[in-house]
């Protein structure tokens, strides 16, 4: 049974009452007229010492909810979070550096010094990794890292990058493809939140598919992973793994996060990591697949197409594959129309609908991670 919290002015209402019945009690000459102009009205000293009393109550009141809600991790506020989250051996996740190559371009046979600051044209500064030498074709590839962790460090590949000393012998620097990645901000309150009853509900199994996801996102912003046994034969696990952008969605990891991810599981032969020893563990890139879809609406106006490409898209976003406990996320996951076409149902002016592609149950390959395509509008004949 719900506990109701008063009002201050229902607290204030049962003050004047249980006042107005007390003194009419104890003094049978008071007239009751004044007894409950005494209690009730505006200028009434009992009154008065009763809604400020009430406004108290109430504010009590108020303290004992707060505190009922840090309790409990899921209605925590982030202090509260924090402290639960220790309790259960959860640190939260810091913030990392975005890492990848630039393309130097410049005098043929230079030799560049490790330590060369780029900045970009917000700020950004990255200092190259390693020393390297201009190619006789005038250019070289090298391994840069952002000075500032989070996700200010992520740059799209093609981007121009300025060395903050002069070099003469350098013409031009920019960003290679796949571009500076990596970098994402500080674990927030909710992703924490998330990952701590995550803990309380599923305690650690020593290598089972969920405990991977709690050891990996303690360290990596990890979108989504999948869990496959025997993965290149008996005693072998891979672990498809699919990165978080700074927007929360989905991207591939690159070369840096995968090493990393390897070496902080534990490679093969290593008696290091956080994997069982006698798993043989394979960490595999995700592959986004975009999935599209053709439709039949009902009334088809501008308005309900609007509403079900919002509808498709958080479809996606939410999808699960729920009859694998191993997976954490979409990755292989299995569509279902009939999933599709509730999705669509529930948009906003939908009042029908033909689900025309897919028509039938189909799989994701193992490592592919779906993300929401185009929708094709057919129209009634």
């Amino acid at each position: 049974m719900a506990w109701t919290i008063p009002t201050a002015k229902e607290i204030s209402e049962r003050l004047a009452g249980s006042l107005e019945a007390g003194l009419t009690r104890v003094r049978a000459d008071l007239d009751p007229v004044a007894v409950s102009r005494a209690v009730r009205s505006v200028t009434g000293v009992f009154a008065q010492i009763g809604r400020a009393i009430a406004l108290e109550v109430r504010e009590v009141h108020d303290h004992q909810a707060w505190w009922a809600r840090q309790y409990f991790v899921d209605t925590a506020e982030e202090e509260y979070i924090l402290r639960h989250a220790s309790i259960w051996g959860i640190d939260q996740r810091t913030a990392t550096f975005a890492r990848g190559t630039v393309l130097i371009e410049g005098v043929a046979n230079t030799t560049l010094p490790q330590g060369i600051e780029l900045t970009a044209s917000d700020g950004a500064i990255y200092v190259t990794a390693k020393p390297a030498v201009i190619s006789p074709a005038g250019s070289v590839a090298v391994e840069v890292r952002a000075v500032l962790s989070g996700s200010v460090g992520n740059l799209e590949p093609g981007i121009r990058l300025t060395p903050l000393a002069p070099y003469p012998s350098i013409t031009r620097v920019t960003v290679d493809k796949p571009g500076l990645a990596g970098g994402t901000d500080e674990e927030t309150a909710d992703e924490l939140q998330a990952a701590t009853l995550r803990r309380i509900r599923q305690r650690p199994h020593g290598g089972a598919g969920f405990d991977y996801l709690a050891w990996l996102e303690r360290m990596f912003a990890i979108k989504a992973i999948a869990v496959v046994p025997e993965w290149i034969g008996r005693g072998s696990v891979g672990i498809v793994v699919v990165m978080r952008d700074e927007d929360g969605a989905g991207r591939v990891p690159t070369a840096e996060e995968l090493n990393a991810i390897a070496d902080y599981l534990g490679r093969p032969g290593s008696a290091s990591g956080v994997r069982p020893v006698t798993a043989h563990v394979v960490v595999v890139p995700g592959v986004l697949e975009t999935l599209n879809l053709t439709v039949r609406l009902r009334p088809d106006t501008t308005t309900t197409r609007r509403a079900v490409i919002d509808a498709w898209s958080r479809f996606i976003a939410t999808l699960g594959d729920e009859d694998d406990e191993r997976n954490i996320g979409p990755i292989g996951a299995l569509i279902e129309p009939s999933r599709i076409s509730e999705a669509i149902s529930a948009a906003g002016g939908e009042y029908g609908h033909d689900l025309i592609s897919p028509s039938a149950p189909f799989r994701l390959e193992r490592t592919a991670f779906p993300v929401a395509g185009a929708i094709t509008f057919e129209r009634a004949d």
